[in-house]
């Protein structure tokens, strides 16, 4: 009897203790948990700073950080949005903490206004895709909220070399601000697949 009574305390406290160990699901890949420690140690001093050229540097560094990641692989993200059809599609997947990727595949859903009649004016052709047609197929399956693996390139729609269309205008302290608190980067995703659970 005393035996199965340690057991039992034995067992319970080695399930505590596995329980605090396990790494959140975002620091899985290191070269993604690398990203987003790299966007943090930028964020953090500039925000408290309330200096508006640390702001506007941290955001400028930022977007750099992202542009240096290029292609990814394998990363984890949960599946916050996804807007207009399988032709015209656009979606957020939070790839960290307050951290998002965004892609689309239809460029007025992205823009409005005067920036989509900017870009009217690049080229006659089709706007380049931002899913595969692969990870369009596979979005099909998902629920939001749901944890996907994905895979694709940072920073760029199809080699279109859209990055932050924000960086062509002057942003704010406001806007600064706010981006450094929750990123969200343009991305190419190739492939997308439902998180094996650990």
């Amino acid at each position: 009897m005393i035996v199965s009574r340690r057991s039992i305390v034995l067992g319970g406290a080695a399930l505590t203790l596995t329980g605090c160990f396990d790494r959140p699901w975002y620091e899985e890949n290191p070269k993604q948990k690398a990203f987003l420690e790299g966007l943090q140690a930028l964020a953090k001093p500039a925000l408290a700073s309330n200096n508006p050229l640390r702001l506007e540097e941290a955001v400028k560094q930022s977007l750099s950080l992202a542009a240096q990641v290029g292609a990814f692989a394998d990363w984890q993200g949960i599946l916050r949005t996804i807007e207009g059809n399988a032709q015209k599609m656009a979606i957020t997947i939070e790839i960290g903490p307050q951290v998002s990727l965004y892609a689309f595949n239809d460029w007025t859903l992205a823009m409005a206004g005067a920036l989509a009649e900017l870009f009217s004016t690049r080229s006659r052709e089709s706007a380049p895709p931002g899913l595969s047609e692969q990870a369009v197929a596979a979005l099909k399956t998902f629920r939001l909220g749901e944890r996907v693996t994905l895979s694709g390139r940072m920073g760029e729609i199809a080699g279109s070399g859209l990055f932050d269309l924000s960086t062509l205008f002057g942003k704010s302290d406001a806007d600064n601000r706010q981006f450094l608190q929750v990123p969200r980067f343009v991305a190419r995703v190739d492939a997308l697949a439902a998180a094996k659970k650990k």
